[in-house]
C-alpha cells in the first residue's frame, strides 16, 4: 500500500514538473513573439536578459535593462528590470512589480519616475484577457521633469469592470506637493501638501481593451465624472458631470464645477502648464464676469458645457477643449 502511495506521489510530482516546465515554455515563446511583433511594427523593443522562476506553483519572470518606445506616439519606457509574477496553474491574476527607479518618455520629454513598493495587480477573463479588476499601490512616488518634481506619500488606484467596455475607476493621493517652482508662483501661504486629492469616475471605451489588444487602441466615447476633489489650503475644487466622446476626441455635455480662490488655482494651472496658454488666458477673461454674476468674487459654482469640443461656462464662450484620445 505505501508502495503503491509512493508512486502515485512520484507520478504527480513528475507530472506536475512536466506541467510547470510546459507553461515556462508556453511564457517565454509568448513574451518572445510580443517584443518581436513590436520590433517588427517599428517599435524599439529590447531587453538585456529574461528569466523564469518560481517553481513549482508560479512563473516568476524577471527582465533585465528594458527600453520600449513607440516612434509612432512618441511613449516610451526603460527600466533596470520588471517583474511579473503568475500562477502556474491561473494565467488570469498577474501580480507586477517596478524598479525604484526607471525612465517615462513623452513627446513633451522625459519624465523620471522614483518610487518605494510601486506595484499592482490584474485579473482578467477569457481567452482574450480582458481586464476584470486592477489595482495599483506606492507608498511614496515623485515625478521629475525638466528639474521640476512632483511628489506624493501614497498613492492607492483601483479599477473594476462594470459593464461591457464600461470602467468604475478611483484614485486617492495623499501628501501631493507640486514642484517648488509652480507653488512660488501664487506666493509662499500654502501647506507642503494638498489636503484632499481624489477621483471617481466611470469612463465606457468604443470597445474592451483586452491584453491581445495589440497595436489597436480602445477609444473613450463616455465619462461619467462622479467626483474629482482637490483641497490646497485656501484652494478647493470639486467637479463632476458626464460626457458624450465622439470618434475625434470631442466631448459634448456638461461639468459642473465648485472653486474657492479660483485665481489662485489660475495661477497654478498656468505655470504647471497642464492646461494650453489659449484655455488659461480664456477662462482668465471669463472667470471674473461670471464671478461677478453669482455674487462672489473668490468663488465660482458654473457650469462648463462642451459642444462636439467647443466650451462655455456659463454663458461665455471659452474655446475649444483638448480632444479625449489615447494615443
Amino acid at each position: 500500500m505505501m508502495k503503491r502511495l509512493a508512486i502515485l506521489i512520484l507520478v504527480a510530482g513528475l507530472g506536475w514538473s512536466a506541467h510547470w516546465f510546459w507553461g515556462k515554455q508556453v511564457l517565454s515563446s509568448a513574451f518572445e513573439s510580443w517584443f518581436a511583433e513590436r520590433r517588427d511594427d517599428g517599435w524599439q523593443a529590447d531587453y538585456a536578459d529574461m528569466a523564469i522562476r518560481g517553481f513549482p506553483n508560479r512563473h516568476d519572470t524577471t527582465w533585465t535593462d528594458l527600453e520600449i518606445h513607440d516612434p509612432d506616439s512618441g511613449y516610451g519606457w526603460r527600466a533596470p528590470f520588471f517583474q511579473l509574477f503568475l500562477l502556474s496553474y491561473n494565467r488570469h491574476h498577474a501580480i507586477a512589480t517596478w524598479p525604484d527607479r526607471q525612465v517615462i518618455t513623452t513627446p513633451q520629454g522625459d519624465i523620471e519616475v522614483t518610487s518605494d513598493s510601486l506595484q499592482a495587480s490584474l485579473i482578467t477573463s477569457g481567452d482574450d484577457h480582458v481586464p476584470d479588476r486592477a489595482n495599483l499601490a506606492a507608498d511614496t512616488l515623485a515625478l521629475t521633469r525638466g528639474g521640476s518634481t512632483t511628489t506624493l506619500t501614497s498613492l492607492r488606484a483601483g479599477m473594476q469592470r462594470s459593464g461591457p467596455a464600461t470602467y468604475d475607476i478611483a484614485v486617492t493621493v495623499d501628501g501631493l506637493a507640486l514642484p517648488a517652482g509652480i507653488t512660488r508662483a501664487i506666493g509662499d501661504a500654502l501647506p507642503a501638501t494638498f489636503e484632499k486629492a481624489r477621483l471617481q469616475v466611470q469612463i465606457g471605451l468604443s470597445e474592451d481593451w483586452t491584453l491581445t489588444t495589440g497595436n489597436t487602441r480602445p477609444q473613450p466615447r463616455r465619462v461619467d465624472l462622479a467626483l474629482a476633489e482637490l483641497e490646497w489650503g485656501p484652494m478647493a475644487l470639486r467637479v463632476s458631470g458626464a460626457l458624450q466622446i465622439d470618434a475625434e476626441g470631442r466631448g459634448t455635455g456638461a461639468i459642473d464645477l465648485e472653486a474657492a480662490n479660483w485665481q489662485d488655482m489660475l495661477a497654478v494651472a498656468r505655470a504647471s502648464g497642464s492646461l494650453p496658454d489659449f484655455v488659461i488666458d480664456g477662462l482668465d477673461a471669463a472667470l471674473p464676469i461670471l464671478a461677478g454674476i453669482t455674487g462672489s468674487r473668490d468663488t465660482l459654482d458654473v457650469t462648463l458645457t462642451l459642444d462636439r469640443g467647443e466650451m462655455r461656462l456659463g454663458p461665455l464662450p471659452i474655446g475649444e477643449a483638448p480632444r479625449l484620445l489615447i494615443p
